[in-house]
C-alpha cells in the first residue's frame, strides 16, 4: 500500500482537482466490488477479494479527503510536517515569543495609478523620485529567528492567522534546515 494518498491515486502532489478525479475514477473501476462480482465468481470469498475491498476503502479516503480543498490543505500540511520529521533538518522548536518581532512596510501603491505615460519616455529607466506622492503605506509585523547557518527563518503570520494549526514550519532563507514554530493556543 502506498504511503500517502497522492502515491495512492497515482498522481503528483501538485496535481488538479481534474487529474485527481480522473485518476480516482480509473481506479475505483478497477476494485469496485460490484464491478469484481461480475468478473468472478461471487461464493468464495478469497484474499484478493478482501485486498481488493481494502484498496476500494483506501481509494475512497483519499479521494475523499483530496476532493476537498480544506481537508486536502490540512492533509499537504501533514504529510509536510512528517517529511520534514523523517528528514531529521528541524534545526528547533520554538516558541512564537522566542522569535524577534520586526516591522515591515509595504508600499500600498497601484501602477495603474499612472496615467500619464508618453512615448517618447518609452525607453526611458524608472525616474528616481520619492514615492511620496505613491500612496500609502501599510505596516504589519513579521517574526524573525536566526539559523546557524548565518541566513534567518522569517514568519509573516502571528497568532490567530491560521486558527487551525497550533505550529507552524519555517524554512531558513539560506540553507535546508527548519524550525517548528509554536503558536500560543487562542
Amino acid at each position: 500500500m502506498p504511503d500517502n494518498f497522492y502515491e495512492l491515486l497515482n498522481v503528483s502532489s501538485t496535481a488538479s482537482f481534474e487529474e485527481i478525479k480522473c485518476s480516482y475514477k480509473q481506479l475505483i473501476l478497477q476494485c469496485h466490488p460490484d464491478k469484481l462480482q461480475q468478473l468472478h465468481d461471487p461464493n468464495p470469498i478469497s484474499r484478493s477479494a478482501a485486498q481488493n475491498s481494502s484498496d476500494f476503502n483506501a481509494i475512497n479516503a483519499a479521494w475523499n479527503t483530496l476532493k476537498d480543498p480544506v481537508k486536502r490543505k490540512h492533509y499537504d500540511a501533514e504529510l509536510l510536517q512528517s517529511k520534514f520529521q523523517a528528514h531529521s533538518n528541524i534545526y528547533a522548536s520554538i516558541g512564537l515569543s522566542e522569535m524577534q518581532r520586526i516591522q515591515v512596510e509595504i508600499d500600498e501603491y497601484d501602477d495603474d495609478d499612472d496615467d500619464d505615460n508618453d512615448d517618447d519616455d518609452a525607453g526611458a529607466p524608472p525616474s528616481q523620485e520619492p514615492q511620496a506622492d505613491k500612496g500609502p503605506v501599510a505596516t504589519m509585523w513579521s517574526y524573525a529567528y536566526d539559523c546557524r547557518c548565518g541566513g534567518q527563518y522569517l514568519f509573516d503570520g502571528g497568532p490567530g492567522d491560521d486558527e487551525s494549526s497550533s505550529e507552524v514550519i519555517v524554512e531558513c532563507s539560506e540553507c535546508s534546515l527548519v524550525i517548528i514554530v509554536k503558536l500560543p493556543a487562542k
